[in-house]
């Protein structure tokens, strides 16, 4: 009886697995659990009402000319369809007809259109659209389209350098929960440019802009969760001078800053008492002051990649709830055990692609929740002796606990020194889960299957990290 039914369940299995696209004339097709991938079309598919995919994606084609007139989705039934890249500069006025009643998701990103289509209106249920990298003014988001779209939409991504001003007609979708602008030229927003959606919208992205400060709008957000501010050049450290009041904006906890032009971290981060997560990936952050981290006392994440850092900051000694931090892709040459001391109550530090040549024997001595160092693509040729230490010193605190060190793409060597590594594993065998990633420069193999060979048994002990 098991058998039949393991038989059936392979069955059942692979017919959910394959599924019969439409039928296509040009470029490639293929449906795998209800979902279509078609690419390279210049004709659209044929579709049958009797068949209803989960999804259908149709990208990098040219509809640019077989899709102005007539009906060209006819007997479609899905409740997502992209057409990304396809050249579209226009729609027959009712060519969302067939998914009327089901369509929750539509993408027409990276296409030719001037103004968004008067077919979207026929949508009863469309809860997410995405326009960006087209060609649409802020003239062009018409006033009775999206007073329809506001009944259903929720998320809604527009971007492009043709908008030289904000879109007042965004008022109407007061359902609004996500809003992505992707780019605009936009240098100044007006204070209710976010009225209608003030009290429902959750997550904000305004990226690649001309705007010379945070906008003050961004303040009435009541109930905003995460604020992605990235790549506006133009802001730089006064552009974050924005007036808002502790207790304002209770609900947010994540923010992104990156590629704003920062030298340091924003005072205004200081009225956010809820803040947990904060990104200031590619900035200028080389000559942080020492008590600059002040404003971010209260967060657990922090990343600063791509930086320009030279060394860990000590102004991160400020932030006593520090779990997670990220300093990958900056100039780090060395870490000492001045620069890791601060940092004691942080489970995972990631170094990975800066030129370290040197780690203190003791640099993590005073860390005693880590639980994951990513040391990927370093300047590093043999294991760093920290390591041993942090172990002794997290089995004395913690007892039981897992540990994870990342050593991939370094030139590591594996000889008989390694032999260290291996005993202090064996000694603490009882306390720690480990996990070393990496391979070995000089032997075939990875560095975790070196450590566990008959070669490095037979090696005498090594006293190379005794201090």
């Amino acid at each position: 009886m098991l058998l039949y039914a393991e038989v059936d369940s392979m069955v059942l299995s692979e017919k959910r697995a394959s599924c019969a696209p439409p039928t296509f004339y040009d470029g490639t097709c293929s449906c795998e659990n209800d979902v279509v991938t078609c690419s390279g079309q210049t004709t659209v598919p044929i579709f049958y009402s009797s068949i209803t995919y989960r999804t259908v994606n149709i990208v990098d084609g040219n509809f640019r000319y077989s899709i102005q007139s007539g009906d060209p989705f006819a007997n479609l039934r899905t409740e997502e369809l992209v057409l990304r890249n396809m050249s579209i500069s226009s729609l027959p006025p009712h060519a969302f007809l067939p998914v009327q009643s089901e369509l929750r998701k539509l993408d027409l990103s990276n296409n030719l259109l001037t103004a968004l289509p008067p077919a979207l209106k026929d949508l009863n249920t469309l809860e997410s659209l995405d326009v960006s990298n087209n060609v649409i003014e802020s003239q062009y988001f018409s006033e009775d389209i999206m007073r329809k779209l506001g009944a259903t939409l929720t998320s809604f991504t527009f971007g492009s350098l043709d908008i030289l001003n904000w879109p007042n007609t965004l008022k109407h979708l007061q359902m609004l929960q996500n809003l992505n602008v992707t780019k605009a030229a936009v240098r100044f927003m007006p204070q209710d440019a976010f009225y209608g959606f003030s009290g429902t919208l959750l997550t904000l992205t305004l990226e690649n802009t001309a705007l010379q400060s945070v906008p003050l709008a961004v303040g009435y957000l009541r109930y905003l969760e995460s604020f992605n501010f990235d790549h506006n050049k133009n802001v730089g450290d006064y552009g974050m001078n924005v007036p808002l009041r502790q207790g304002q904006m209770n609900f947010l906890t994540n923010i992104s800053l990156q590629d704003d032009s920062l030298n340091t971290f924003p005072a205004a981060l200081a009225a956010f008492s809820n803040l947990k997560s904060v990104s200031m990936d590619l900035n200028m952050l080389d000559f942080v002051s020492d008590n600059a981290a002040s404003s971010v006392r209260q967060i657990e994440n922090l990343s600063m990649r791509n930086s320009s850092i030279s060394r860990i900051p000590q102004a991160l000694a400020d932030i006593t709830s520090l779990k997670s931090l990220d300093l990958s892709d900056n100039r780090i040459h060395s870490v000492d055990v001045e620069d890791v001391r601060i940092l004691h109550s942080v489970h995972e530090i990631k170094l990975n692609n800066n030129p370290i040549l040197y780690i203190s024997d003791h640099a993590f001595d005073s860390i005693e929740n880590l639980e994951r160092l990513e040391l990927r693509n370093t300047n590093l040729k043999e294991v760093p002796c920290a390591l041993k230490f942090a172990i002794e010193n997290l089995t004395r605190v913690k007892h039981h606990y897992s540990l994870t060190v990342d050593l991939d793409d370094n030139k590591i060597a594996c000889t008989c020194e390694l032999k260290w590594l291996a005993d202090t594993l064996n000694t603490h065998r009882l306390n720690i889960n480990w996990l070393i990633i990496g391979n070995c420069e000089t032997v075939e193999g990875s560095i975790s299957d070196y450590l566990n060979s008959a070669t490095l048994q037979d090696c005498p002990s090594s006293n190379i990290c005794d201090s």
